[in-house]
């Protein structure tokens, strides 16, 4: 039933694209002329077109808004580039789901056997030609090579995945009402997925009456007793922590129906929800300052109002992790050398940087909502980071410390400028490159040291750092939020050792 609707969705709407696409007036009806006599693409405008193609007597009739919004944002895209004329915008569709038959394969084989060199992408050639320019012959020879590799990659893959055929386009509902949409349900500690996707002149169309215990769970109201005419799914969760904090305490606001296909040939179907957090502010009365480094991959330091450390070494380690990326870098240099440029082990070594990411987001979150506090981040390039982090890494980061300090009711992370975070005491201000002392007394190497060379004061260099990037955030937030120069950072960080300094003196000669 579930494949016949989404079947049903992926050609009709591949049908209506092609309907609009294919009418002599798209553009002078998609794109009316604005105040300047211009043409410019028209939302509004083209869901009227899309309008008049979808069908209005459909056996998915419940579905058609949705398909209308979606055919709608898929001709605007296309009609944008076109307009800005940066890229080339080829015209939206949706794949065919039926596979290529055997004599379709052997010419789409033999095309790909006698292509001597595939088309590359115009960014690809872009930086090729840039490496030219400057005068970089082997860097230019060695991204030809890789991108000619990955063209070829890429067509493999096309003609794969036209053998086997596409599976069906995702249905997104963005509404989630009782009437319309796809509603999160439950029932005593079980949940459903509630969906309207028949008319009721089909066969697979049934009025349902909701036993007593059945609730609305994004309004948390009680729905038991109510006529219902959709199909009711029981769900299985797909992580346990979910059920306990996005459904507890998130709203859902709008969902998408998925179907995969195993390599069994069995269906599996999925449905995406996507939750609404609207938590209580919570007043910040500490800073968490969160160092970034290869030693340690994170390493926070938690101080007051006053810029007081109240607690150090918030660490989550990484010379595990760095063995671990260290071998599986190996990997993939062993397979680069063969001409392999997409593996299961490429994507390995990004789920498990992502899996650490996230443990270490969780970890730092709870700490910050149990002491209210304001994350204090490093504005930092990843690509300085490039054999541990990634850059996207960095950024995956930064956004799972986003969205889950928001949702705990925090204010989002605040960046600060990362110059002389490790160079600079937290004691008395002072900074120099040899506060970071490369060896010990015994002249054996150190790289986690921090010993300032005017007051003397040592510590762990990560413990240090977190607590300058927490004071810079302290800084910041009373300068009203601007970027600060690190010499105006310094002079404040200076009076405020100064100020406590009097008054442990001023104590102590009371």
């Amino acid at each position: 039933m579930l494949w016949e609707a989404m079947i049903g969705y992926h050609r009709t709407l591949k049908r209506v694209l092609e309907e609009s696409l294919g009418r002599p007036d798209f553009h002078e009806k998609s794109c009316p002329l604005d105040l300047k006599g211009k043409p410019r693409p028209n939302k509004f405008a083209v869901a009227k077109v899309v309008r008049q193609q979808a069908p209005k007597d459909w056996i998915l009739a419940p579905l058609r808004d949705y398909l209308i919004g979606d055919a709608t944002a898929m001709l605007m895209s296309h009609l944008s580039k076109e307009f800005k004329a940066k890229n080339q915008s080829n015209p939206p569709t949706v794949s065919k789901l039926e596979g290529l038959s055997e004599e379709e394969y052997q010419q789409a084989y033999s095309e790909f056997a006698d292509t001597i060199e595939f088309p590359l992408k115009p960014q690809h050639e872009e930086k090729i030609e840039k490496a030219r320019e400057l005068g970089e012959v082997n860097v230019a020879a060695r991204l030809a090579k890789i991108y000619e590799n990955w063209a070829a990659s890429r067509a493999a893959g096309e003609i794969l995945r036209r053998v086997e055929g596409a599976t069906p386009r995702p249905i997104e509902f963005t509404h989630a009402e009782f009437g319309r949409g796809c509603l999160l349900a439950r029932r005593g500690n079980d949940y459903y997925a509630l969906i309207r996707l028949f008319s009721p002149k089909y066969r697979h169309w049934k009025q349902n009456v909701l036993l007593a215990d059945f609730y609305d769970w994004r309004t948390r109201e009680p729905i038991g007793g109510k006529k219902y005419p959709g199909v009711i799914l029981p769900l299985e969760l797909g992580r346990e922590h979910h059920e306990q904090e996005f459904l507890e305490y998130g709203k859902p606001q709008s969902a998408k129906l998925v179907a995969k296909l195993k390599e069994d040939g069995t269906r599996e179907f999925y449905v995406h929800v996507a939750f609404e957090f609207n938590p209580t502010p919570l007043e910040v009365k500490t800073f968490l300052g969160i160092d970034r480094g290869a030693a340690k991959l994170g390493s926070a330091t938690l101080i007051d109002m006053e810029g007081h450390a109240l607690q150090r070494g918030i660490d989550l380690e990484g010379s595990a992790f760095s063995a671990e990326m260290a071998r599986i870098r190996s990997r993939v240099a062993k397979i680069q050398k063969r001409g392999i440029q997409h593996s299961r082990v490429f994507r390995l070594r990004g789920k498990k940087a992502d899996a650490l990411i996230g443990e270490y987001a969780n970890k730092i979150v709870a700490t910050a909502a149990e002491n209210q506090s304001q994350i204090v981040i490093e504005k930092i390039k990843g690509v300085t980071m490039g054999r541990f982090l990634t850059q996207s890494q960095f950024t995956k980061l930064q956004s799972a410390l986003t969205y889950k300090a928001e949702r705990m009711g925090l204010p989002a992370p605040v960046e600060v400028p990362a110059a002389y975070t490790s160079q600079t005491c937290a004691r008395c201000g002072h900074k120099a490159p040899e506060n970071r002392p490369k060896k010990d007394a015994s002249g054996k190497s150190v790289q986690d040291v921090f010993l300032c060379v005017v007051c003397g004061y040592a510590a762990n260099a990560d413990n240090n750092a977190g607590e300058i990037i927490a004071l810079r955030g302290l800084h910041q937030v009373q300068s009203g939020g601007k970027f600060m120069k690190f010499e105006v950072f310094q002079l404040w960080l200076k009076d405020l050792v100064g100020l406590e300094a009097g008054r442990a003196t001023s104590a102590t000669g009371g």
